[in-house]
Parts: C-alpha cells; sequence; structure tokens
C-alpha cells in the first residue's frame, strides 16, 4: 500500500516538485546570476563610496513620487545597493532602484519581471500568487512524505549476504532498467538528509505561523519585540541611525534597512554578526528610534531562545546560506534531485506498463 501511494503521489506531483527543485537550484547563487545576466548593475570597485543618505536620495530623485521602503546595502566593491520602493500599478513585486557605491542609478526594474525575480516568484508562488504559494507549501509536505517513505521503501530486509551493500551500490551491468531502479534509490538516499532540511525548511518558510506553533510545543519561543516610537519633529538621516545600530552590535556587518513607514515606526536593521553561523542572511535585528535616535530593542539569535533559534536557521538552510559556499553546492544539487527521481519513477513506471499493454492486446 505504502509502495502504490509512494509511486502515484510522485507521478502525479513529481512535476511540480521538479520544478520548484530546479528553480530553487538556480536562485542559490541569485545575486551573483544576476549580475551576470545584467552587467550594468556592476561598477568600478575603486570608486570613492558615498554615503547611505546619499544613495537613497539618488533612487528617490529617480522615481519622484514615491517613498523608499527598504536598503539593501552593497555586498562588496563594485556591487549596487538596492532601494525598494512600493510597486507600481499593475507589477507583481515592490520597484527596485540599484544604485552604484558612488551614488549612480544604474538600474530601475520591477520586481518578479527581470529574470531571476520571476525565477525567484516562479519557486515561491508558481506566477499564481497566494494559492500558488500555498501550493508549494503542499509541495513540500508531500516532499517530506516522499523521503520518509523513500527511506521505508529502501531499507534492505532480510538475511541474504551483501544486502546493504547492494541498497548502497549503483549497479551498471545489469541493464537499463536495474540501473535507473538503483540511481532512484541511491540518489535519493545520499541526498535525503539534505532534501529533508530543504524540504522542512520550505514548508517552514510558507507556513511560519504554523511551524512556529509546532516548534514552541517542544522549544521555549520568545515574542518579537514590538517597540514604540513618540513622533518627533526632525527624523534622523539614514547614516546616524546606522551609526547608532553598530554600536549595538560591533563588528557585524550590515545587511538591510528597513526604512519607517509611519511617523510611529521605527527604523529595522539587520546585521550579520562576525561569529554567525551563515554568511549573508541578516538575523541579528535593531531597532533605532527615527527622532531619538536610540536603540529600542535588539534581537541575537546566538543567544536567543532555542525555539528562536530554530526559526532563525530556516532560511538560511534553505538556500544553503548557514553551510557556506560548499553548503550552497550542496543545495543546488539535491535541487535536482526531485527532476532526477521524477524522471528515473516515470521510468520504471512507464516500463513496467508496457508488457501489462501488450498482454492486454493478446
Amino acid at each position: 500500500m505504502l509502495f502504490k501511494l509512494h509511486k502515484y503521489a510522485g507521478l502525479i506531483s513529481g512535476l511540480l516538485l521538479a520544478l520548484s527543485g530546479v528553480t530553487g537550484s538556480l536562485l542559490v547563487f541569485h545575486d551573483t546570476l544576476d549580475e551576470w545576466l545584467t552587467p550594468a548593475l556592476l561598477s568600478d570597485p575603486d570608486a570613492a563610496p558615498v554615503s547611505l543618505a546619499t544613495v537613497l536620495a539618488a533612487a528617490d530623485a529617480a522615481v519622484p513620487g514615491k517613498s523608499p521602503r527598504r536598503l539593501n546595502p552593497s555586498r562588496g566593491p563594485g556591487h549596487p545597493h538596492e532601494v525598494r520602493f512600493e510597486a507600481r500599478a499593475g507589477a507583481p513585486g515592490p520597484l527596485q532602484v540599484s544604485v552604484t557605491p558612488a551614488g549612480e542609478v544604474r538600474a530601475i526594474r520591477d520586481w518578479g519581471r527581470y529574470p531571476t525575480s520571476w525565477v525567484y516568484r516562479l519557486h515561491y508562488n508558481l506566477l499564481a500568487g497566494t494559492v500558488g504559494h500555498y501550493v508549494v507549501g503542499v509541495g513540500g509536505l508531500l516532499l517530506l512524505f516522499f523521503c520518509l517513505s523513500g527511506l521505508y521503501l529502501w531499507w534492505p530486509r532480510g538475511r541474504r549476504a551483501g544486502r546493504w551493500r547492494r541498497a548502497l551500490t549503483l549497479r551498471r551491468d545489469a541493464g537499463r532498467f536495474r540501473f535507473y531502479f538503483d540511481l532512484h534509490r541511491t540518489a535519493g538516499f545520499y541526498l535525503l538528509p539534505v532534501l529533508m532540511v530543504v524540504a522542512f525548511s520550505g514548508v517552514s518558510l510558507v507556513f511560519p505561523g504554523a511551524v512556529r506553533a509546532l516548534v514552541g510545543t517542544v522549544l521555549p519561543l520568545d515574542a518579537p519585540p514590538v517597540p514604540p516610537v513618540e513622533p518627533g519633529s526632525r527624523a534622523l538621516d539614514v547614516d546616524q541611525v546606522v551609526a547608532v545600530g553598530r554600536h549595538a552590535f560591533p563588528g557585524a556587518v550590515l545587511t538591510r534597512v528597513d526604512l519607517p513607514d509611519a511617523p510611529s515606526d521605527p527604523y529595522r536593521l539587520a546585521f550579520n554578526q562576525p561569529d554567525a553561523p551563515w554568511s549573508n542572511y541578516g538575523a541579528t535585528r535593531v531597532w533605532v528610534d527615527q527622532y531619538q535616535g536610540t536603540i529600542l530593542a535588539t534581537y541575537d539569535p546566538l543567544t536567543a531562545s532555542a525555539g528562536n533559534q530554530v526559526m532563525s536557521w530556516q532560511f538560511p538552510l534553505h538556500n544553503g546560506d548557514a553551510l557556506g559556499l560548499a553548503g550552497r553546492w550542496l543545495i543546488l544539487a539535491s535541487g535536482l534531485l526531485p527532476a532526477l527521481l521524477f524522471a528515473t519513477g516515470f521510468y520504471l513506471w512507464w516500463r513496467k506498463r508496457r508488457p501489462r499493454r501488450r498482454r492486454r492486446r493478446h
């Protein structure tokens, strides 16, 4: 019964999981791929950088009538800053303005309409909005089921000598059918831990509330801070706010600035600490009063409660950032695995059906 469920559920949902996996693999090196496809984003790495306030002013002048919502700082010399604005009418995502570290606007693009962001939309919601987003989440649950049921079906049984060796090796001298059968089993087994991590982290990104509640049943979870802001007469500029935020975590690298949407909102800064187990993801947060320049609250993922740490790990595990360059390549390879498993599984199913059809004809 489990074998039939594994087989037919895989035949039905295999294309969806293959699509999610391949697009996820493309996104592992999202920024590098985007800059390769759009070389105009890159600039002279030796050019003198301007202040973040100047970067925001340049972006603001390029799209008059809109207010900036977020600033993603440059990843390094020659790489652009990204300033996000509210979406234009009919656009699938926010308006993005790419500004060089020297303050030159290089690109104005709608998120979701240039190649890498289009792939991200396809991976995230199948270009189908909220419904597609939930379909992708259900696909993650199915992938978890295939991992567990596949492990059960793979597990060697009986006392025959060499059963474990046969289960762990790929035979190339026993015909095409046997080769694809072994490839399906062994590839799935060896990459099973990575695939389960990717599946669970993907589900947590689609259904964060449900996963957070599940984690909270076994591990302590702290509620996120909601710091109040008393509106003042004159707001500080972004460089002053970032300077204040850096005092909370000296040596940390700024990865994101969420700008206030209203007079009662604080700045929300994201940092990556030197001791953080990921290289780009800014899980460290600082809330700064936009008028007084005081630190209202902080969040340190390295000292947070166990449940919060589990949740903090999900996104960098999903894209491989938590495991360094080797981890990114491993996540890229695991993203191709669902396509391989679907192709080999479909071949095995099709080959078994051919003799049955011949018998029916006769």
